[in-house]
């Protein structure tokens, strides 16, 4: 129960930066672009999401993994816009609509063939997604070499959180314990790069609230 309770209590931390954030983009987002404004969407949604799993897992452990499908999907759909919107050549903006157009047929295709993987995490859901995420993370990056950064911080802290999380389920069943008192396993990692992911766009929102201020 300590080890719940320790490890719920992290999360917690990076489900109330996750709520400031999107609070703080609220706030300034009079006269902002469609960017800025789709990356408020992202943050409002998720907080959402993140609040109704982390009270279903709380009170009901094991029980919240159906949400992870919500979470994965309309984060792929909203920050596919992000980055169609953030892309500047016809042909990585092709591409992004492609993605989305295969990613959902084959998952589409699955849930016909075996309804029952909505109640579990399907990795090959959450990898593929997370794969294709981090490609367009780092499309930008390099794009933005020797430029003006645009959502520079945002990137990286996507990359990083998806990166650890896509390795962490890659490991499916395998428990690595770092501590034994308290409890601590390799989860906790996703949790802190989480917490990093919220920080890295709390400096986003600063720099473009500076900018456009």
């Amino acid at each position: 129960m300590e080890h719940l309770y320790f490890v719920f209590s992290i999360s917690l931390i990076g489900l109330f930066m996750l709520i400031i954030n999107a609070v703080l983009f609220l706030y300034k987002s009079k006269n902002k672009d469609s960017l800025y404004k789709t990356i408020l969407v992202y943050l409002v949604i998720m907080s959402l999401i993140e609040s109704v799993c982390n009270y279903i897992g709380f009170f009901i452990p094991g029980n919240n993994l159906f949400i992870s499908h919500f979470q994965y999907n309309i984060q792929f759909l909203i920050l596919s816009v992000f980055f169609y919107k953030l892309f500047h050549t016809p042909f990585l903006k092709k591409l992004v609509v492609f993605n989305c157009i295969a990613i959902w047929s084959f998952l589409g295709y699955q849930y016909f063939l075996t309804p029952e993987i909505f109640w579990i995490c399907y990795l090959p859901e959450i990898l593929s997604i997370s794969f294709i995420l981090i490609i367009y993370a780092l499309i930008h990056l390099y794009n933005s070499l020797g430029e003006v950064k645009s959502y520079y911080y945002f990137s990286i802290g996507l990359l990083m959180y998806l990166l650890c999380s896509s390795i962490i389920f890659m490991a499916g069943n395998v428990v690595l314990v770092f501590c034994e008192d308290p409890f601590i396993d390799i989860w906790i990692f996703n949790s802190l790069l989480y917490i990093v992911f919220q920080a890295l766009i709390f400096k986003e929102w600063k720099l473009l609230t500076n900018k456009q201020s």
